[in-house]
């Protein structure tokens, strides 16, 4: 696995300061954005002096990425029976995006001050670009099958579409203060840009 960037060879991934130094600046950010955080913040949390951090990171926003770039897994840990699956399973769909917005919900100042940094910054621009080309990818691999079985219509690319619906459930979730509560919004705007007037075989429980 390659060394996100920013981080400083060394410690390993395990070593205690590093994670006292992540779990105080995941602490910190939901409550304020990264620029009114200081790396002597950072250090008193940790319990370590400011020449330490050092060590570990090069920057506040070194700190930043490698928060995201742990997070990477939780985002998409769900999204497993819905992307491999087939046809339009809300029940699936919902059981991957109920997680997800629950991350944003606990995570969300941070998101969405990465994702607004991320055009002007290219450590976050690549995290970001990262994650939605794993996404799209399975994404547009599963509306392909659906067409190629008859369950879906044709429309735009299945890249295209794919990319859309991420770029819309990003913006969804990152500006809503409950994200949760646009669950089964997404679910039935998603379904329906895949598969249009469809009639789904998979009802909610």
């Amino acid at each position: 696995m390659s060394t996100p960037p920013g981080r400083r060879r060394g410690p390993s991934k395990g070593d205690r300061r590093e994670r006292a130094i992540l779990e105080t600046a995941r602490d910190l950010l939901a409550r304020k954005p990264l620029a009114d955080i200081t790396i002597d913040e950072l250090a008193a949390g940790a319990e370590i002096s400011r020449s330490s951090f050092y060590f570990y990171f090069d920057s506040k926003l070194s700190v930043l990425v490698a928060l995201l770039h742990g997070m990477a897994g939780e985002l998409g840990r769900d999204a497993g029976p819905w992307l491999d699956g087939t046809g339009p399973d809300a029940t699936a769909l919902r059981e991957a995006l109920t997680p997800l917005a629950r991350l944003w919900r606990e995570h969300g100042r941070m998101l969405a001050g990465a994702l607004a940094a991320a055009p002007g910054c290219p450590p976050l621009a690549q995290w970001r670009a990262g994650l939605r080309s794993g996404h799209v990818e399975r994404l547009a691999a599963r509306i392909a099958r659906d067409r190629a079985a008859g369950l879906a219509p044709a429309g735009p690319s299945p890249e295209v579409l794919a990319g859309l619906i991420d770029d819309l459930r990003t913006a969804a979730l990152a500006g809503n203060a409950e994200p949760e509560a646009l669950v089964d919004d997404l679910v039935t705007v998603e379904l329906r840009m895949i598969y249009g007037d469809f009639a789904d075989h998979h009802p909610a429980g």
